[in-house]
């Protein structure tokens, strides 16, 4: 077994500390990709958001955010015709604050104006 001289050991250390914060946001890059996730508006008091992972909402293929449909199990979210499918545009969307709406579906919480279900059904 060859032997780590100081100097090796340190220089190696510092390159992966270095590395680690790189990666952990340290120039923001992470912390951009997640702000653009984020919904801006105020969330309503005594709500909670629905979870993607509740069962109903994942039969659905609901997501907050609409670009974030699979577009391979939901084709049609792809058409041209679809560009406007969000939330607030479906029948069965309550609006509570300007970015947040309860569903008639989906009823463990509140869902995003910009969130997407395959239940959408365009407002008359």
């Amino acid at each position: 077994m060859q032997k780590t001289s100081r100097k090796q050991f340190f220089t190696t250390s510092f390159s992966w500390m270095a590395s680690l914060y790189l990666l952990e946001g340290g120039f923001g890059l992470l912390n951009q990709i997640y702000a653009d996730k984020k919904i801006s508006a105020p969330f309503p008091d005594d709500l909670h958001p629905v979870l993607e992972s509740d069962p109903t909402a994942k039969a659905l293929g609901f997501h907050q955010d609409a670009k974030d449909t699979d577009f391979n199990l939901y084709p049609e979210r792809k058409e041209p015709t679809a560009k406007n499918q969000f939330c607030k545009h479906c029948v069965q969307y309550t609006q509570v604050n300007e970015g947040w709406g309860k569903c008639n579906i989906i009823t463990t919480g509140v869902v995003s104006s910009k969130g997407w279900c395959s239940a959408w059904t365009k407002r008359s």
